[in-house]
């Protein structure tokens, strides 16, 4: 073997030791470059996934959000209509009371001082409509051991019909005029109108 040959084996040795090594750092690279490739897919489908959830959970709660609007909507709509059927139902009620036979209109008066005296008690200022007024104490000499103790009021009330009662010294009124007593009745109506409404 020559110097030339010699050379020529290791020059061949040593580039065939470097085409392994560069070999192998290329394998080593194109693996890191795989693998990085790899983690790239899975955060980016991690993060898409992410997106995904959090663009559901919005649209559904974005969901719920409209429903429970309408839902509210709807509701208020109904209690409008309630309310509007009630005041009907009122309105009717007080436009009939005028036009009550006198007979009937006198049993309704009648009824009325009566509760009247129960709550606040045989000893009472009485006050009425000027129309009503002189009939109320007709009516009062006609219940059995009410004369003489009911006194007129001291002014006449705006009301289309009933009386209020109140203490002489008047720490306590009783209002049963026949809008009072409408006006006690409105959650009981309103409840029979909404059942109803509702079926």
């Amino acid at each position: 073997m020559s110097l030339s040959s010699a050379t020529e084996a290791t020059l061949q040795k040593v580039a065939g030791e470097f085409e392994v090594e560069v070999m192998t750092e290329l394998q080593e690279g194109r693996e890191q470059s795989l693998a990085l490739v790899l983690a790239s897919k899975r955060e980016t489908a991690e993060a898409a996934s992410k997106v995904l959830e959090t663009s559901t959970k919005q649209a559904e709660a974005l969901q719920r959000q409209i429903i429970g609007a309408a839902e509210l909507e709807a509701r208020n709509s109904q209690l409008k209509v309630l309310e509007l059927a009630v005041e009907d139902v009122f309105s009717s009620a007080v436009s009939q009371i005028p036009k009550l036979e006198n007979k009937r209109y006198q049993a309704s008066l009648r009824k009325l001082l009566a509760e009247a005296i129960d709550v606040i008690g045989p000893n009472a200022l009485v006050s009425a409509n000027s129309k009503d007024s002189k009939e109320v104490f007709s009516i009062a000499k006609g219940i059995k051991g009410e004369r003489g103790r009911l006194t007129p009021g001291d002014k006449r009330l705006d009301t289309i019909g009933g009386v209020v009662l109140s203490t002489p010294d008047k720490t306590i009124r009783f209002d049963n005029t026949f809008e009072a007593r409408l006006e006690r009745l409105r959650p009981t109506l309103r409840k029979e109108v909404a059942a109803l409404l509702n079926g």
